[in-house]
């Protein structure tokens, strides 16, 4: 019988060392432009999941939202942990990201608060509506005044349905939150979850009832 002169070498782990790059190809490349979706979620899970590799769990939650880092996150904590089987943990991680980045967008359009350029008009009208969950239509009521002889704004409310393609809307709740606002001028926005960029039904008697209010 004979002896083994050598030690036998134990199979490498693929994974060694893989957190501390990604770490810094991200710091070195300074974003996550040449990442692909499940690289920035796995990347993210680092942060929930102390150890362990986390490229399988990105890719079964994203397969879950159609593949889509957007859908996943526009979707919030609990349709996440729903859909996924994460943790709660782990979706409200996932979650604030929107969250974050929504808090990020309102307050860079803070300063100015002017909204007097169909551009400015644009941006901060984009930026309520992230974070906002995917299939819920949400409608806002922005309320501006005047000064400086520009359009400023004043606050902007909120009024949400559980619908994916319409919004049960009251002009006259309308017309009493822009007067207790005491806005001079107002613009309305809302979103399209479904989909679909076409007036519903309620969306054109709305759009024919606004041009009568004015």
């Amino acid at each position: 019988m004979k002896q083994k002169t050598e030690r036998e070498e134990k199979p490498k782990n693929v994974h060694a060392g893989h957190r501390k790059r990604v770490t810094a190809r991200y710091i070195k490349e300074g974003g996550l432009d040449s990442f692909a979706d499940h690289q920035i979620l796995e990347f993210l899970l680092f942060y929930a999941y102390p150890q362990g590799d986390t490229n399988e769990i990105a890719h079964k939650i994203l397969n879950e939202f159609g593949g889509s880092l957007t859908a996943l996150l526009n979707a919030d904590a609990n349709e996440i942990k729903r859909r996924s089987g994460v943790t709660e943990r782990t979706a409200a991680l996932i979650s604030l990201i929107s969250d974050i980045a929504g808090i990020y967008v309102k307050r860079l359009n803070e300063q100015p608060k002017y909204l007097d350029t169909p551009a400015r008009v644009r941006q901060y009208a984009i930026s309520r509506f992230i974070g906002k969950t995917s299939d819920v239509e949400t409608f806002y009521i922005i309320c501006l005044t005047e000064k400086n002889k520009k359009m400023a704004l004043i606050k902007d409310l909120v009024i949400s349905s559980n619908s994916v393609n319409s919004i049960e809307l009251s002009m006259k709740e309308v017309v009493e939150k822009v007067l207790d606002a005491k806005a001079r001028y107002v613009i309305l926005a809302h979103n399209h979850p479904g989909g679909n960029l076409g007036p519903s039904k309620n969306g054109s008697q709305n759009n024919i009832r606004n041009q009568k209010l004015s």
